[in-house]
């Protein structure tokens, strides 16, 4: 009896070894992970209190495994969310996320990656690890909400997995790359508010999965490249706050599922265009555009919000608005003419816009 109480307690031990084997993660990775963390200070909700042991595949906050390699697949660590969502590590009710330091190089040995979020926490300063470009399995790179400055990795387009790359409201500076353009699988990109300068690269179309491209408040500079009606499901256009010039490219009106362009607050010029857009949201204000207001609109125009203010237009309200299917708000204001600033839907428009 003694004898099969030993058997069955050795078989016990060896099954739960196994387990623990095949759950835990390659030591090179646990050490990658001391390393970022301590690059970094989170003083409020001690989320890196749950990074005990050498099993960085089990219960650490934040981090996911492939559960067949053993190997760290994504990291998430998002700053305004983790009171909501994880309150044990909430330190009062008011905190929001806010964490320091910078996004040590170590992550780059965590090679199987494919999912990057460390987002939202307002202190994390630094560059982007140009090793990035080598986690050939990145599908996603949310930086957002940070204090991150230099530039984006040159090498950037080596990520032809990357389906996702947010990097809005830091601080980084310099071009968009040229390599960008090899992000064949890229979905969205989220480049608001930091301090991007140049051109938009001519070759942008090249990206034909791209769905929303968000550029806003930057110093990009330049000319609106024609080729981003090459994609064909991009729906959410904004580069609005730039210093782009130059005319507003005719093929963005023939965009059969753009939804929403909104590129005010630039130096854009030449005549109005796109009226007769399957667009419902069109901000074209604050730029430098000149000659009337094209005579465009039918019955498939469906337009939520129409501002056209503070431009150099001229001549009559067009008559076929009382076509369009609907038309909410209209700003004609602060042009070569009086105009009146508001909109009602379906009513015809009379008023003219004098020289």
């Amino acid at each position: 009896m003694c004898g099969a109480r030993a058997i069955l307690a050795m078989s016990l031990l060896l099954v739960t070894l196994q387990v623990l084997n095949v759950s835990s993660c390659p030591p090179s990775e646990w050490a990658a992970l001391m390393s970022f963390k301590a690059a970094l200070n989170e003083p409020y909700f001690g989320i890196f209190h749950s990074w005990r042991g050498t099993n960085c595949c089990y219960n650490w906050y934040g981090i996911s495994c492939d559960p067949t390699s053993r190997r760290v697949a994504e990291i998430t660590l998002r700053g305004l969310t983790v009171g909501d969502n994880h309150r044990r590590y909430k330190h009062t009710e008011t905190t929001s996320g806010y964490m320091t330091g910078h996004i040590s190089p170590s992550i780059c040995n965590l090679t199987q990656l494919s999912s990057i979020t460390i987002s939202d926490w307002k202190g994390i300063s630094g560059n982007i690890p140009e090793c990035i470009t080598t986690l050939n399995f990145l599908q996603i790179i949310d930086l957002s909400g940070n204090m991150i400055s230099e530039k984006i990795p040159y090498d950037i387009g080596h990520l032809t997995q990357l389906m996702m790359l947010n990097l809005a409201d830091n601080h980084i500076s310099n071009r968009i790359p040229a390599t960008l353009v090899n992000l064949v699988n890229l979905k969205q990109l989220d480049l608001r508010n930091n301090a991007i300068e140049g051109p938009i690269p001519g070759n942008i179309g090249r990206l034909r999965k791209l769905n929303r491209v968000l550029l806003s408040h930057n110093r990009i500079n330049g000319r609106i490249p024609r080729s981003f009606s090459n994609i064909y499901g991009l729906a959410d256009i904004d580069m609005s706050l730039n210093q782009l010039s130059g005319p507003i490219p005719f093929s963005l009106g023939q965009m059969s599922v753009l939804d929403s362009l909104n590129l005010k607050y630039n130096n854009l010029s030449g005549r109005m265009t796109l009226l007769a857009s399957r667009m419902s949201h069109l901000d074209l204000s604050r730029n430098a555009l000149r000659g009337p207001i094209p005579d465009v609109f039918s019955e498939i125009s469906y337009f939520i919000n129409i501002d056209l203010s503070h431009n150099k237009l001229n001549g009559l309200i067009p008559k076929s608005m009382a076509l369009a299917t609907y038309i909410g708000h209209v700003d004609f204001s602060h042009n070569h003419g009086i105009v009146p600033t508001q909109w009602t839907p379906f009513r015809p428009a009379t008023s003219t816009m004098h020289s």
